[in-house]
């Protein structure tokens, strides 16, 4: 977080360095002039003096005399470069968004009269069908690029709270029948929050894929859940095949039905997963070395 100053003024300003130090109204606009940027709506440049705007909360108001005009935009378009801290340097020089964090920027939304109310932070409180469903909304928005794909994913994680938690929950029981409904409601909602969502859960995904978490005393890398093999389709989407293991464990009957698998906690059936991989990637390793031998 960086601290500014207005010194004939003695206002103190800041001014976060990436999307994980914005609070939930600096993410909001960030995520709305993100969505312009990816969709050609604006100039870099523009971008970038818009971003100052919105992360000081400030609105762009022409002074009358020029030469104090000159100077105060000639101020705003030096902290616009504060806003390339914002993007790291990918391939070919392509500047990517910094996705590193797993907290809830957006806790809960209320597009009419209620609130709903979305994952925790780390996605702890997620059963494995609702992120299921979520994914494969999340990889058909990454697709096709049609914004009602981003409506239908909030309505799948975002819902309204119980009156008495049962196991833990705050919010209702997940029912794949209801999301179109609630996805209508939510277009309401102001757009920087519905793609805000989605670029969390597009962090999440790429945490996921990298994570070296700790686990009942073990450190576990769960990269390893998403290392295609050779023969395997490839996707820049990790996770994509979470599907295909969902029937593979309910065949398996570890978790019993496939009803009962998808109400399970997401990281439990992540952390089962993982030893899983683990164990068959340790039984063929140990094949190998014993053909070795021979």
């Amino acid at each position: 977080m960086i601290t500014l100053e207005i010194p004939h003024t003695g206002t103190k300003l800041y001014m976060p360095e990436d999307l994980s130090q914005c609070d939930e109204r600096q993410y909001n606009e960030m995520s709305m002039l993100i969505y312009q940027l990816q969709h050609g709506k604006l100039s870099y440049e523009i971008f970038r003096i818009h971003a100052v705007y919105k992360l000081l909360n400030m609105e762009p108001v022409e002074n009358e005399n020029p030469s104090v005009q000159e100077e105060k935009m000639a101020n705003v378009y030096k902290l616009s470069n504060l806003v390339d801290d914002f993007f790291e340097d990918g391939e070919n020089g392509v500047k990517v968004l910094k996705q590193y964090y797993v907290h809830n920027p957006i806790p809960k939304v209320r597009p009419v009269f209620i609130n709903y109310y979305g994952p925790s932070d780390d996605f702890a409180n997620l059963q494995f069908g609702e992120y299921i469903d979520a994914l494969h909304l999340f990889s058909e928005y990454h697709a096709t690029g049609d914004d009602e794909y981003l409506y239908r994913l909030m309505a799948t994680l975002y819902r309204p709270i119980m009156l008495i938690p049962k196991k833990g929950q705050r919010r209702k029981q997940y029912f794949e029948n209801d999301v179109e409904r609630r996805a209508k409601i939510f277009r309401k909602l102001y757009f920087g929050q519905v793609y805000g969502f989605y670029l969390l859960f597009a962090s999440f995904q790429k945490y996921l894929a990298t994570a070296k978490i700790y686990w009942q005393g073990r450190e576990l890398d769960l990269s390893i859940l998403f290392e295609e093999g050779e023969d395997n389709f490839k996707s820049d989407i990790p996770g994509i095949g979470m599907k295909s293991t969902l029937y593979t464990l309910a065949e398996s009957g570890v978790f019993g039905s496939i009803n009962e698998l998808k109400r399970e906690n997401l990281w439990e059936i992540l952390m089962r997963m993982y030893d899983l991989t683990k164990r068959d990637r340790d039984y063929k390793a140990k094949m190998d070395s014993q053909k070795n031998k021979k």
